[in-house]
């Protein structure tokens, strides 16, 4: 049995005692603001349209919550209480360590397949400070005290317990992601031991890995010019579409997608209304354009910078390396793109599996020279993309102080993670002295 959350109430009690019809009411508009939240998101849903669904009046709504903003956090309370139930319901008892670790990552896949759609909406600028955050900062903590216990066991090597968290919480997600898009090749059950087996022994295969004598797990080759992937240079029309492209990235990572106007963009690149239109037929489009672009700029470093490398372990490595770089310098970026898939899901699937397509062609290689190890390359693509999500998220996006941004021991430690898992020091020298001899 485990329950490692605790919770406080965050929000007012309700303004009256509640009989039983009043228990009635309140549930009802509930779980119908869910069905409306989930439907239409944070930003755009309204009162008028939850009381209207649930047959009630608006003064019945303001007899049981204050505000919009209330009944949201009643939900996020609800969700984080049922992943306490959840956990504290664990039978891990008589199970051996990948048997506990299995059913923890069963339980926190299962939360984000069951939760979903909230999980999406707290992509939304208006929730990420003040919600997000503290959201997964729970599920986090379950997950820390956990790998803690397990650590003081020796079942594994000393880790930083928050990296593995967020990692974990980021490949759920994304697992959930793709199978909600996709057509998949195996059931959930595998999926679970898939990310077992990832996390415990990491993506790195069993052949031997020739380094140079200067390498270091943060070294990474100069990259190759961007005339060599970009071809011809702009022309004054394309350069002002990236002008007005830049300048949406950063107003809507500064105002948030709902709150920012045509006006603010023009204003910011220096355009005229009028120039807009010629580029983009509405906001709406621009959004689009600019997920798109944003995907060619990160598919574009990503290709220079590993372009000569030959061993994809050491791909994987740099290219971590590079989305941290990336991620840095636009991350108003990583707050519009989860904020867009409330918008148009479509758009932000594809910004997905384009980064997706790249991976599994290379991936595909580094299994059969047996670099990498021998799963299914669409699984791992999602995996890899999803951890690197969510650490970025967490040590480069959402800081708002120097103590928990990204640095050098950092992305050393989630390297190394990646590569080779979580299992005991020994179990890892074993494998590279079994490799050594193949």
């Amino acid at each position: 049995m485990i329950s490692d959350i605790s919770t406080s109430p965050r929000n007012p009690r309700p303004k009256r005692p509640i009989g039983t019809k009043g228990d009635i009411s309140r549930a009802t508009i509930l779980d119908t603001a869910h069905e409306v939240f989930k439907e239409m998101g944070y930003y755009n849903s309204s009162i008028s349209e939850i009381t209207r669904r649930c047959n009630v009046s608006v003064a019945t709504f303001y007899r049981y919550f204050e505000n919009k903003k209330q009944i949201f956090l009643q939900m996020n309370d609800m969700i984080i209480s049922r992943f306490k139930e959840m956990a504290a319901s664990l039978k891990l008892d008589g199970l051996d360590f990948h048997g506990r670790l299995r059913e923890v990552i069963r339980l926190l896949y299962i939360h984000s397949r069951d939760n979903f759609a909230f999980h999406r909406m707290l992509g939304e600028s208006e929730l990420i400070d003040r919600v997000a955050i503290d959201f997964y900062g729970y599920i986090a903590r379950f997950i820390r005290n956990f790998l803690r216990r397990e650590a003081r066991s020796e079942n594994i090597r000393p880790v930083n317990p928050n990296i593995i968290a967020y990692a974990l919480i980021g490949i759920c997600y994304f697992q959930v992601l793709r199978k909600d898009k996709t057509k998949d090749e195996f059931p959930e059950d595998k999926t679970v031991d898939l990310i077992t087996e990832l996390v415990i022994n990491g993506i790195s295969g069993p052949s031997r890995w020739n380094k140079a004598k200067d390498w270091d797990i943060l070294s990474r080759p100069n990259p190759i010019p961007i005339s060599t992937v970009e071809g011809e240079p702009m022309t004054k029309g394309e350069k002002t579409r990236q002008m007005i492209l830049l300048s949406a990235e950063k107003i809507f990572g500064q105002l948030g997608v709902n709150r920012t106007n045509i006006a603010d963009i023009t204003r910011d690149a220096g355009v005229a209304h009028g120039t807009f239109y010629i580029h983009f037929e509405s906001k709406g489009e621009l959004l689009e354009g600019l997920v798109k672009y944003a995907n060619h700029l990160i598919r574009r470093d990503l290709q220079r910078a590993v372009m000569n490398v030959r061993d994809r372990r050491d791909v994987e490595r740099i290219a971590i390396l590079v989305s941290f770089e990336f991620i840095q310098q636009h991350k108003w970026i990583y707050r519009i793109v989860p904020e867009f898939e409330m918008i148009n899901q479509a758009v932000t699937f594809w910004y997905y599996n384009k980064i997706s397509e790249g991976y599994i062609r290379g991936l595909e290689q580094g299994i059969q020279k047996a670099q990498i190890r021998n799963l299914p390359p669409a699984f791992l693509a999602w995996y890899l993309m999803g951890y690197t999500h969510f650490i970025s998220l967490k040590w480069i996006v959402w800081p708002t102080d120097s103590q928990t941004r990204m640095t050098d021991k950092i992305a050393r430690e989630v390297i190394e993670f990646m590569l080779y898992g979580i299992k005991p020091e020994k179990e890892q020298k074993k494998e590279v002295f079994l490799s050594r001899d193949q």
